[in-house]
């Protein structure tokens, strides 16, 4: 049984939506999209974050930042996640790929899920279907009191 099999229908929706607002997002530059995160709340909700480059830093030290921010949640939050752009190799062949980092707070793991693509045409066409690639430590490690939004400056 992997995570997958353990995640609830809605956090599962709350992946596809940020799977498919990656997808959207990589169309619109050969660069690497702005991180983001989609965090859902109990009355189903869900807030977007996004976590601007700082000048000068590059895209893997922007996703240690979004992490280190997502490891406090907001009380009454369900599930987040975590999407960015990147590559992955399947049977030998590298492409790009969007990943989606999902943690439904009340498991103890988190799961990364990558959706290959190509470019062509200046289209963008996914690739298979999204891939689980890894069962990683939870995103969120603790809840923050009160109930006040957070802004990253993104």
């Amino acid at each position: 049984m992997t995570i997958w099999d353990e995640t609830t229908d809605s956090t599962k929706e709350l992946v596809f939506t940020a799977l498919d607002y990656a997808l959207e997002n990589a169309q619109l530059s050969d660069q690497p999209f702005t991180p983001f995160s989609f965090a859902r709340r109990e009355d189903g909700t869900a807030t977007l974050t996004r976590f601007a480059v700082s000048p000068g830093a590059d895209v893997p030290e922007t996703i240690d930042a979004a992490r280190e921010y997502l490891a406090t949640a907001e009380a009454g939050t369900t599930a987040i996640t975590l999407a960015y752009d990147g590559y992955t190799t399947y049977e030998g062949e590298r492409t790009e790929a969007v990943f989606i980092e999902a943690h439904q707070l009340d498991l103890d793991r988190a799961l990364i899920l990558a959706q290959r693509y190509l470019r062509t045409d200046g289209d963008l066409q996914p690739l298979g279907d999204p891939m689980l690639q890894a069962e990683v430590d939870p995103l969120v490690l603790g809840i923050a009191e009160g109930d006040g939004a957070s802004d990253c400056g993104a």
